[in-house]
């Protein structure tokens, strides 16, 4: 029986904290469940996932519908999709057989690549796009882009099909996945009937529109700086960590508040706790900050000792800061700019 690969690329950077993350999870494991009741897909599709945040990683080899399992997913810092495309074009060498000249047996069928990202870009990945395409056809490769932070003219550089998910709570993933199982049906039941033409895409979902040239949304900020922006910190109760999230606010020319996430061992993977590691912001470029996502406390401060960003609930009656990073005692005081270790998704 030839094999119809289906590869998912998943963007696992932080800024897919929250919603995406659950969205995502859910809705693989019941594209699993529906796939492994299409009779078509169960002989033919086979799957693998990669998932990219500051380094792309092959979760699960091209496997059966009976063999492969949800991959376990957990964010971190960093968007680097030249690094998942490279790692792609190196999986498709080795995985998809070839037709061989001067034999009958045909080689796989054509891949589907499914790619889901929500931020911009951190790598060169157009560099890396240009290496795949010198090395592998791929012939049915879908973008799906979701949230505010896409660069849709750069998706569609790698493919005609360019998807938006506007309706990114969980819901709208659920449709998203939904749309992709009965896609790979399609595919899984045309090629299984002898049908190599090119893939039909399932009727997209009322959450989900596709993008064409003439739709693309002009990019509103500015070129090189991100539109979001990711400060890890802890809270000063219990000093367990959160992630703050900040969208660029091009009137004012600033960081702006836009929630706050709790940072565990089952959804983050951040052994940049306290900021280690992460490129730095300067403090002018930073107004406010949203409530500690532990306890509340709607202020925040900053280790001078070791950088540690933390909520102020550990504000002491004389009106020193107890660090819970390195518990170093601070007080109030100084001015000038400063620099805060931050990450961008």
């Amino acid at each position: 029986m030839r094999r119809l690969p289906v590869y998912v690329l998943l963007d696992c950077s932080e800024s897919m904290i929250g919603n995406g993350l659950r969205g995502m999870r859910t809705g693989i494991s019941s594209m699993l469940k529906a796939l492994r009741q299409n009779p078509h897909a169960l002989e033919t599709a086979w799957i693998s996932f990669i998932t990219f945040d500051s380094r792309a990683e092959l979760k699960s080899p091209l496997q059966s519908l009976d063999e492969v399992q949800p991959p376990r997913l957990l964010v971190r810092p960093g968007t680097s999709l030249g690094s998942a495309l490279l790692l792609l074009s190196e999986r498709i060498l080795q995985e998809v057989k070839r037709t061989q000249p001067g034999t009958l047996t045909k080689g796989d069928f054509r891949p589907i690549v499914i790619l889901i990202t929500d931020g911009q870009p951190t790598d060169d990945w157009r560099s890396a796009l240009r290496e795949m395409n010198s090395t592998v056809k791929i012939a049915n490769l879908y973008a799906v882009g979701c949230g505010d932070d896409i660069d849709f003219a750069g998706l569609r550089e790698m493919t005609d099909v360019v998807l938006n998910l506007q309706q990114t709570d969980e819901q709208g993933w659920a449709k998203l996945f939904v749309w992709i199982s009965e896609t790979v049906s399609t595919a899984s039941r045309g090629v299984a009937d002898g049908d190599e033409r090119e893939l039909m895409l399932a009727k997209l979902p009322d959450s989900v529109e596709k993008i064409e040239d003439e739709d693309i949304p002009s990019y509103s900020g500015e070129y090189g700086r991100a539109r979001q922006l990711f400060l890890t910190a802890l809270c000063g109760e219990n000093k367990q960590p959160y992630l703050m999230r900040y969208r660029w606010e091009p009137d004012y020319r600033v960081y702006i508040p836009a929630a706050s996430h709790i940072m565990d061992a089952e959804t983050c993977d951040f052994s940049t706790r306290g900021g280690t590691g992460l490129p730095a912001v300067n403090s002018h470029e930073v107004d406010g900050c949203p409530p500690c996502a532990h306890c509340g406390n709607p202020s925040a401060g900053s280790c001078g000792n070791c950088g540690t960003v933390f909520c102020g609930s550990s504000r002491q009656k004389d009106g020193s800061s107890i660090c819970p990073g390195c518990g170093a005692i601070l007080r109030p005081g100084g001015s000038g700019e400063f620099k805060i270790k931050a990450s961008e998704g």
